[in-house]
Formats: structure tokens, sequence, C-alpha cells
């Protein structure tokens, strides 16, 4: 048996994928005798394309440049994102080569997508795209994998992941299987068998069966299953494999879920597989979580509890041995913790334990703001290592935020972020505009919330609710002034995006409209509004600063890539 783990374009390419490295090293463990390996087509996706940038390959326009000048200045953003200087970041340097990279992403992602779905379609592509397409694949042909599996973290990786699905059909019989974040939250994700795919390009559609090109599903943890499925003799034996989906004769089956309790049984990370110093990053930043699900797990907009479906936290001592492992096998100094979130005492219990381990490290985590972040935390988490805290703040709007069921008060965010900041840690805070009955009034409470912490936020997520199948809102939408959901025209079986009506409140147009006349002031919330997009990088530049940090408004006002 050998078995291929597939990270398919597209994702930001600052860091390698968790979930490939997570499965990689429980199956190493447990049947060392299958032979597996890991491929980050993601990251080779961006190999190539800059390389056939640099090459003339591809052509792209970028502002007001020409080719020439736009594949140089892509080139010269590169280096200094990949290789700028640990010491002395310089912001503006920053913000101009990860603003270039970024207007290449969204260009160049958007021709490539459209690509990919007229080659599944059968439609003409030139020759050079079909040529780059049958060259990112290849390097799993030539493993030869009996089973390959795409996990999948967002939904712009889906077109990519069945194109190469159809790929590997057309060159052998390998399994294929799909798993991973993006098909753990969905809430029925035995649609994807049961209803079919519609792709698009230009002005031609057509239907295609998921079960041409794909075997099995594998929704939430995918430990079990990917145990189960190497250990098959054939498909009578999927039965009894964890947490699968699959389609047996007319009939889609659906096997009871899984959960490994006890989370030491999961070795660390293995990142063995990927080139941890290609990732465009000035420095090797690993992935890591000490839990899974959310210990609060009562946000009404949420559906991570489909992947997760209880709260199980790793041993402080088991997190330190792994983090220990990591860094040695890897040279690595800076870690995200992936945690949907840590809480206080959690917090509180970890960095003491790497204070006293004197673990040397700088690390990224997300949390809550409550007010049991005190001064004294914040500040025993800086001395830990942490370097920049992602908060799930959302609206400034207290009467909002007890409608999400949050379980914050906007008094004691502040406080938060004021102690935060003052303890040495970069605040990254997320924001979400238009929950609905929220008001235009209520909206500005959110905007003059972000003036007047202004010095304490150094990045900002910002962006519009969106209503998501299985979540409570979508369940119960009454409770929320919802009076009519309807999947929208660019809605997809494997990307479910609705329209909505309010009875009270701004419906979802009024708010797109505030955001885009608000979206000037929103960009010049933090130190660059690229570290909303590249978290990575924040963590980068913060772990380079003083215990003393700038002032996070006006640094790069007027700024732009030229």
């Amino acid at each position: 048996m050998k078995l291929a783990i597939v990270s398919p374009p597209f994702m930001r390419p600052t860091s390698p994928p968790l979930g490939p490295a997570v499965l990689l090293g429980y199956l190493r463990k447990n049947l060392p005798d299958i032979e597996a390996r890991a491929f980050d087509l993601n990251l080779l996706y961006y190999e190539k394309v800059l390389d056939c940038l640099a090459r003339g390959v591809f052509k792209i326009r970028l502002y007001n440049w020409d080719e020439e000048t736009t594949a140089r200045r892509v080139s010269q953003a590169l280096i200094f994102l990949r290789q700028g200087p640990r010491e002395n970041f310089d912001l503006r340097s920053y913000h101009h080569s990860a603003t270039v990279f970024l207007s290449l992403e969204n260009s160049f992602n958007a021709f490539m997508s459209e690509m990919a779905r007229r080659y599944l379609l059968g439609l003409s592509v030139p020759d050079r795209v079909g040529i780059f397409f049958e060259d990112l694949i290849r390097p799993v042909l030539d493993y030869g994998p009996d089973l390959v599996g795409f996990s999948i973290l967002f939904s712009s990786q889906m077109v990519f992941a069945l194109l190469m699905a159809l790929l590997i059909k057309k060159k052998g019989d390998s399994k294929v299987f799909m798993g991973g974040a993006s098909i753990g939250v969905m809430s029925q994700p035995e649609r994807l068998f049961k209803e079919p795919w519609s792709i698009s390009a230009k002005d031609t559609t057509q239907q295609f069966d998921l079960g041409q090109y794909v075997d099995c599903l594998v929704p939430g943890e995918g430990e079990g299953a990917l145990l189960g499925l190497c250990m098959a003799r054939d498909d009578q034996d999927l039965s009894g494999v964890p947490n699968l989906i699959f389609v047996k004769g007319q009939e889609i089956i659906t096997n009871p879920p899984h959960v490994i309790n006890d989370l030491a049984q999961i070795p660390e990370p293995d990142f063995s597989d990927f080139s941890l110093e290609d990732y465009i990053s000035p420095g090797v930043i690993l992935p890591f979580l000490t839990s899974r699900g959310c210990p609060w797990g009562k946000c009404v907009f949420c559906t991570h509890h489909h992947s997760y479906l209880r709260y199980r936290g790793l041993g402080i001592e088991e997190c330190l041995r792994q983090i220990r492992q990591l860094k040695g096998r890897y040279g690595a100094r800076l870690f995200n913790f992936y945690d949907e979130m840590i809480s206080p005492g959690r917090f509180r219990r970890l960095a003491r334990a790497m204070i006293d381990e004197g673990m040397g490290i700088c690390y990224s985590a997300y949390a809550k703001p409550t007010k049991s972040f005190d001064a004294d935390l914040l500040r025993l988490i800086h001395r830990s290592g942490g370097r920049v805290i992602m908060w799930g703040v959302e609206s400034a709007s207290q009467r909002v935020l007890d409608i999400m069921r949050k379980g914050t008060k906007i008094k004691e965010i502040e406080k938060v972020l004021q102690e935060s900041s003052h303890a040495g840690l970069m605040n990254l805070i997320f924001i979400m505009f238009g929950f609905p009955t929220e008001t235009e009034a209520e909206f500005y409470e959110t905007i003059n919330f972000l003036e007047r912490n202004k010095a304490c936020i150094h990045a900002l997520s910002k962006g519009k609710f969106v209503l998501t199948g299985g979540s409570l809102v979508q369940k119960e939408p009454g409770r929320f002034a919802i009076t009519e959901i309807r999947e929208a025209a660019g809605s997809r079986v494997y990307n479910r995006v609705f329209d909505y009506r309010v009875s009270r409140g701004l419906g979802p147009r009024e708010v797109a409209s505030l955001f885009k006349k608000n979206i000037k002031y929103l960009e010049s919330v933090g130190l660059s509004p690229r570290f909303g997009a590249y978290r990575d990088h924040l963590l980068v530049y913060a772990s380079s600063r003083s215990h003393s940090l700038p002032a996070s408004n006006s640094l790069l006002k007027g700024f732009s890539a030229d």
C-alpha cells in the first residue's frame, strides 16, 4: 500500500499545511509498514507560477506596469517576503512587497481558477496551461500511490482538487478520497455525492458526478478513517472504517464518527516531506494544535463543531514534549497555535510550563477577550514567547454580541486589548459586520470602537457576515429576524452560499454598501492591512520587535505598491 496525502491549490503559501502533517505522523506511528508521503501541491503551484512568470511563460500586468516590470517587481517582492531581515523588519518595505504579492495572487489565481474549470469542462485552454496542470500533478503520479487523499482547508481548493482527481483517474486506478476542514464543517457532506457538481466557465455550465473521480469522503477528524482505509483489503471492508462516506451500489453509506479522546495517542506532526525553507515567509513557521474543538462552543454563527465533535486538550507536558521535538527536528523557533481558542486557565498553565521549560520559541494563538485575560496573565504569555494574540471581537455592539452568544463585554474587550499591548503582545482582531438585526448605528459603534482603540490594534481581519449552513442562525432563522433564506445564484454544492431577508436591521446589500463606504478607513487600522491576509508574517514581525511596540495607526497611510 502506497498513500499520498495532497494539499491542493490554492491557499496562502506562508507555512506548511497542518492536516497532512498530523495524518502522516499518526499513520507512520500506527502503520509503519505503509509507505506514505505528503505533497504540498499548493506550494508547488506557487513555485511554478513564479517560475513561469520569471521566464515569461506566463505574462501578467499589475497596476500600470508592463509585463517585464511586473515580473521584476514580483521577483523583488518575493525576495523580501522569503528572505527579508528578521531584525529591523521594515514595515514600508513589507507592505510594498506584500501588496505586490497579494495583487499577483488575486489576479493570477482568478485566471488559473477559470482555466481549471475550463479544463474540467473539456474546453480549450492554452497549451502552456494544460502542461502546467499536468506538471503539477506529476510528482504524485510518479510516486504511484494506491490511495490518494486530498486535504481541503478552504472551498477555493475544491475545483483544483477535483481537477487533480480527474488527472489521477485518467492515469491509473488509484482510490481517491477528500477530507479536511472544508468538508468537515459541512452540515450534510453526503450532499457532495447526492447532488451533481455544477461547474461553470464563461457561458458554459456542466454537471459532474463526484463519484466519477472521488471514491469516498472523510468529514471531520481523519486519523481513524485513514487508518481504516489503509488496512481495508477491498471495498467490502469499508463498512468498518469510521467517519467515512462512500457509495455502495445505489446507496450512500455514512459510517459513524470516531473521536480520539486521548490526544496523546497522536504524535507530533510530521513535516519531513515539506520543503520548509521554500514557504513565502522569512523563517520556518510551524502550525500546531494544543487542543481540538472549542471550549466555548456557543457562538450562533459557527459551524466548526461539525469537525470537532467535542473539546479535548492535549496534556501540557505532552504539548511541551511535541514542541521540543518539532523545534529540534526542524530548527523552528516560530509556531502558530491553531486551536479554535485557548481559554485563560489553559493559557496560564501552558505559559508557565513554557517559561519553566525555557522553550525559547515565539508563537501566536487564538483567544476570546474576556476579563480573565488580566495584565498578569498577558505578561506571563509574553514571557513564555507569546507575540501575537488573535482575538475574536466580532462587534462593538453589546446587543449584537449578546445575540451572537459571544460571552464578552465591550469594556472588558477594550481593557484586554490595551493591557495586551502594554504587555508587549500584538493584537490581531476579527470583526464581522452585518450580523442579522445589526443596525447602521451599531455598524458605526464598531467603527468608533476601532478608532478609539487604534493604538493597540496591530492588525485587523474584517469581513461581512456570511450565513453558513448548519449554524444555529441557519437552523433557527426566526430568532435573528431572518424571514427568508435561499441559495444564492453563485452557490455550489461544495460551497453553499445563501441570500437572506431580514425583518429588521441591515440586509446583506445594505451591509455591503456600508462596508464598501468604510473600506478605506478599515484598511488604515493596524500596522499594515496585509497582516490580516498574511498572519504568519505578523508573527515574524512581532518576534523581531522589542517590548516597546509602535503605535499602529497612520504608519502606512497613503502607501501603495508604487
